[in-house]
């Protein structure tokens, strides 16, 4: 069986430097490219002897890479080789240099080379010039170490002189691996601005490539551009990809979007190093001193260790320049010697896109932010199940490796909305990216950053709302080109109740819709009838969202430690007559109650509530946490009922008439448990059937059955394309209401 990760060795820290898979004598280590694009070992638990090597092995278990670093040096050196070898090199030719010393003693030379098709890097080992001229230059993405660490170890062994040149944490697990010192082992750790997916460099030179055949790749190319990070390809056929270091995109996506995660956080980023020697580009020296720059190539140069002195003590004489300067005169240009390199907000887009997209529109959406889905509802509302709502449709998106962010919603008169909105604002921008605040008039400009908007379940398409919201449930801000999906949208009740033209608005913006369907079967009616759209019925999202997203929730809750058994009790709209059916379930089931009211209503429902065992400020991680924890459950909630199902507890439901009764009899019709709901409390006493178990077989069947169709359905009408054309009439009809609710803001304001 392979994982991606080990007990010992966490994905989150490792660097990939493949200490552990040198050192595993079993072969049960293989380093394979993740999703994104970078090396992880992969183990394969029944080869696995249990000898500990790889935790041995690697910098990060115990944090060993401390016990390596050298103390910070004050001063750094500027150093230049001679003209011709400066300009096959990516600055100051230093590793050339200190490579050649090492081979002219008989030694080996093991660093990182291209492979013959450019596609990939690996590190190896040479003993000869013609291996050396290979590890030149700048190889802008993470490098695979394969074997060399044994490699090393053997030359180690023989007696012979090894140069290691790597970015910090390859020299940290190289140390590691061998376990003690060796004498004639030198280091050469480079300026490492983090390290780039494979995969984000195969698809832009691919996609540069056009289907030419690849020569060379050179991201240090002196010949066209002197000193500089321009992106050259050079091709069979003659041409060349030649862009400047400004103008190359590449350039862009190495500076936080295209960077391994463990980069972000690097310990290796420090002028605490790690190598004997570090090397790296003296930019912008001439800021220092103006004679240290002929724009050939400067090196940057540490002396970390008394064996680095002495190794570049052999190849002082052959510099053409070598002066000392204090170190602060580097770090303003090279920040990587003093803090890691800043992961960008967009890197979660780039490596969204990166496969389905290719890089350079990968890069667009890293650098834009666009969102494949605008959530547009109640996700703020002051209710559980609204709320929790919209925590299940998001991870639904989020598992079908889509990227949703959920709208905030303004008033036409530009008041707030409740004090409790704010919290479950900041409990979503816990999971889920959240927009800024827009005026009304402003919720246009949501088109820039998402490819699609889509209404989702509970209440939605209510006449009252338009007063508040206006037509926003309709989706009369998006573009008329955009995709528009309704899943599950709930009317409220049997049909719309609003005016004729309330009606001839919503049917002209829902006729632009591509997708729509809706939670209750009564909503296909009225979408047929009111609006002249056909909908289909779908699954309430919270059905389809795995119940581990629910558990995380649950878990954070101080009620999870419980282990009294009690009754559940969610009561939206509390009366004496739901007070006396709830009494009867108590002494029933001869336990505890504990009571939940309604979120937004709680101080007047408390007033109402008589009977006690109410319990105060309930967050939703309580609320999940209360259902999953109860033996039995009572309530006049829909969403309510709905965790109860998919907590599997058997329930009471007191359907709640005054908030829409149709959502209940869809639901208890589609999962045939009808004899579990009373339309009055007053059926509930001395009535003990109503108590029977719930037949969890029959319901998990059905509930399976209909999350196929409905995350079927979505997963149809979010790939599908959106081959819409443009719509005068909708255009118009947008600009008349963008007109009039500007009028209302004024007004509201006068």
């Amino acid at each position: 069986m392979l994982r991606i990760e080990h007990e010992v060795i966490k994905k989150h820290i490792c660097t990939g430097c493949g200490a552990c898979y040198n050192a595993c004598p079993a072969g049960a280590i293989s380093m394979c490219y993740d999703l994104e694009g970078f090396l992880h070992p992969v183990f394969d638990e029944t080869k696995c002897v249990g000898c500990g090597l790889c935790e041995r092995a690697c910098p990060e278990c115990g944090e060993k890479w401390k016990e390596l670093c050298h103390p910070p040096k004050e001063t750094c050196l500027a150093a230049m080789a001679e003209d011709t070898l400066r300009m096959v090199s990516s600055s100051g030719g230093m590793f050339t240099l200190l490579a050649l010393s090492v081979l002219e003693m008989g030694g080996s030379v093991c660093g990182a080379v291209y492979a013959d098709d450019y596609m990939t890097v690996y590190h190896t080992v040479t003993k000869d010039e013609a291996g050396l001229a290979k590890m030149r230059g700048s190889k802008y993405v993470q490098s695979d170490t394969k074997e060399v660490y044994s490699e090393i170890q053997k030359c180690l062994e023989e007696g012979r002189e090894v140069l290691f040149s790597g970015c910090p944490c390859q020299t940290a697990g190289l140390y590691t691996f061998l376990g003690k010192p060796y004498e004639k082992l030198y280091t050469v750790d480079l300026v490492c601005h983090g390290a780039n997916s494979v995969s984000a460099y195969q698809s832009f030179v691919q996609e540069s490539a056009k289907g030419r055949r690849i020569k060379e790749v050179n991201f240090r190319d002196k010949s066209r551009h002197g000193w500089s990070t321009p992106s050259v390809i050079y091709f069979e056929d003659g041409t060349v990809l030649d862009l400047p270091w400004n103008k190359t995109p590449f350039n862009t996506a190495f500076h936080g979007i295209m960077n391994r995660k463990c980069c972000g956080k690097c310990h290796y980023a420090s002028l605490g190093r790690v190598g004997d020697i570090t090397l790296g580009d003296f930019w912008q020296v001439h800021k220092w001193d103006p004679s240290c720059n002929d724009w050939k190539g400067t090196s940057l140069v540490l002396l970390n260790s008394p064996k680095g002195e002495h190794l570049f003590e052999r190849i002082r004489e052959k510099l053409k320049l070598c002066r000392e300067a204090p170190v602060t005169a580097a770090t303003p240009y090279n920040g990587q010697l003093v803090r890691p390199m800043q992961l960008k907000p967009g890197r979660k887009f780039f490596f969204h896109h990166l496969e389905k997209d290719g890089f350079h529109k990968a890069l667009w959406y890293g650098q834009k932010y666009r969102y494949d889905v605008g959530l547009v509802g109640w996700w703020f509302a002051a209710n559980y199940g609204s709320v929790l709502t919209y925590y299940a449709l998001g991870n639904v998106l989020q598992d079908m490796d889509l990227l949703p962010i959920l709208i905030r919603l303004p008033k036409k008169d530009g008041t707030g909305w409740e004090k409790i909105t704010e919290e479950n604002i900041s409990f979503m921008s816990r999971y889920f990216p959240i927009s800024r605040e827009r005026k009304f008039e402003e919720l246009g400009e949501c088109n820039r950053f998402c490819d699609a908007f889509m209404t989702g379940s509970d209440q939605l398409w209510v006449s009252s709302y338009i007063k508040s919201v206006g037509y926003t449930f309709f989706l009369d801000f998006v573009d008329d080109r955009k995709k528009k999906i309704a899943y599950a949208t709930s009317l409220g009740y049997e049909a719309f109740e609003g005016t004729e033209e309330e009606c001839v608005r919503a049917s002209a913006f829902l006729k632009n819709f591509d997708w729509v369907s809706v939670r209750e079967i009564s909503g296909v009616d009225a979408c047929r009838k009111s609006f002249g759209v056909e909908a289909v019925r779908m699954l309430d999202p919270v059905f389809l969202c795995e119940r581990g997203h629910y558990d995380i929730l649950a878990d954070a809750s101080a009620h999870t430690q419980e282990k009294e058994e009690y009754l559940l009790c969610y009561i939206l709209d509390p009366t004496p007559e739901k007070e006396r059916a709830i009494q009867y379930v108590q002494e029933k089931l001869g336990i505890l109650k504990k009571v939940i009211l309604d979120m937004k209503t709680y101080d007047k429902s408390r007033e109402i509530w008589k009977s006690g065992d109410v319990l105060d400020q309930v967050t939703i991680e309580d609320f999940l946490s209360l259902i999953r924890g109860c033996r039995f459950l009572v309530s006049d909630s829909h969403h309510g009922i709905c965790f109860g199902l998919i907590y599997q507890k058997n329930f009471l439901c007191i359907a709640n008439k005054g908030r829409g009764l149709t959502r209940f009899e869809s639901l208890f019709n589609l999962l045939e448990i009808r004899e579990h709901m009373v339309k009055e409390a007053e059926e509930i006493p001395d009535n003990e059937e109503l108590l029977r178990e719930v037949n969890y077989e029959k319901v998990n069947t059905i509930l399976e059955r209909e999350k196929k169709v409905s995350l079927g359905w979505l997963q149809e009408a979010l790939e599908s394309p959106c081959e819409k054309q443009y719509d005068a009439t909708l255009y118009l009809l947008r600009k008349i209401n963008e007109l009039e609710n500007l009028m209302d803001g004024r007004k509201a304001k006068e």
